[in-house]
């Protein structure tokens, strides 16, 4: 995700360590003096140094120890989690502050509902349609696209057939997973993606940066056991579309995307084409391939307020529908969550794509 040089990751790391101390150190100052304790800056930042040292135990635990203390760290992450996204309400209680004080009490029930909503919004999940046409397809279509399931110690199987039932209703001709599978590839995650056996239509996936984090070799095993069948820089025809997926960057060994893209044997006489990309990729980089459509994930669209700001700065494109030179491209905020379902400004998505064969121009 962050490049394969070990310098730039272990600089990447550093960087975001030190974001989220700070991040910390305002939750545990800001949240002290609204219930009116003032704690002092030795304590402040043994406090800030600690949930820091959570997050990283529960990175840690999440990938080498056992379920009972999986779930136990992963539920302390969450409590962090809900503590970042309340961070905006003591900045916006201490603006309001300068003309009416706000009771504690006000600040728990205001913290309840946002975090509350947040939970809803992250575990709810959106159909999003999405209708395109062209004349050089032989029928119309139903597809449906999901990004970003992050499968982990606690939204595991009882999520996929939720998913599941959700697109046994729809009925399209094929699925498509846009990647980032497992929120860190794990053996005892693999038992979630039983449900995708119980669709009668094909299902195809691509990968994302997180299921190269952990045991590679589980994400291969979800492939061994389903329906899924995985495209790796490879195309497939499917009643006249031609689907191509191809390797998110962690997996390319500093190739180029030109090189795989050229590596897929992308046919120029299919009557349309789908791209798969984990990370989205502006359509001028496609140039010169015959791509109708780019379908990617990866953003979650920032998941929360703020971060849903600065996405954009960090990807190519962040969130929703993208045209250039009679190409579109379709970027999901994603229907699971990176760690805690929480979702402030964003929601768990489904996307349902309708392809419409459309009158020849004369």
């Amino acid at each position: 995700m962050h490049g394969s040089n070990p310098f730039s990751r272990i600089l990447f790391i550093s960087i975001a360590l030190f974001v989220m101390r700070g991040i910390f150190l305002m939750i545990v100052w800001r949240g002290g003096v609204s219930f009116g304790v003032h704690l002092k800056p030795r304590m402040l930042l043994l406090l800030s140094l600690g949930l820091l040292g959570i997050v990283a135990t529960s990175f840690s635990m999440n990938m080498f120890f056992w379920k009972s203390t999986e779930i136990l760290w992963a539920v302390l992450l969450w409590i962090i989690y809900a503590l970042w996204v309340i961070s905006p309400l003591l900045i916006a209680r201490d603006l309001i502050s300068f003309w009416h004080k706000i009771p504690p009490i006000v600040m728990i029930i205001l913290s309840v509902l946002w975090v509350g909503s947040g939970i809803y919004y992250g575990v709810t999940i959106r159909t999003t349609p999405l209708s395109l046409s062209n004349p050089a397809l032989k029928k119309d279509h139903n597809i449906v696209f999901i990004s970003d399931l992050h499968v982990e110690s606690v939204r595991n199987r009882w999520y996929i057939q939720k998913i599941v039932d959700r697109i046994q209703k729809i009925k399209p001709d094929f699925v498509i997973l846009g990647g980032d599978l497992m929120n860190t590839a794990k053996a005892s995650y693999v038992e979630a993606f039983l449900p995708f056996n119980q669709l009668k239509m094909p299902v195809y996936a691509t990968l994302g940066n997180h299921d190269n984090m952990g045991d590679s070799d589980a994400v291969l095993q979800i492939f061994e056991k389903t329906k899924i069948k995985v495209l790796r820089n490879q195309s497939v025809d499917i009643d006249g579309i031609q689907v191509v997926g191809i390797d998110d960057k962690s997996y390319r060994n500093s190739k180029k995307l030109f090189e795989i893209l050229d590596e897929s044997n992308i046919a120029s006489d299919q009557a349309y084409t789908i791209l798969i990309s984990h990370q989205p990729q502006k359509l001028s980089k496609l140039a010169g391939y015959p791509i109708d459509l780019e379908l990617a994930g990866h953003t979650h669209n920032g998941q929360f307020f703020p971060f849903s700001l600065i996405i954009p700065l960090l990807n190519d494109y962040s969130y929703w529908t993208y045209r250039e030179n009679g190409m579109t491209a379709f970027v999901s905020q994603g229907i699971g969550t990176w760690w805690a379902p929480i979702r402030i400004g964003t929601q768990s998505e489904l996307v349902l794509i309708s392809l419409k064969k459309a009158p020849a121009t004369k």
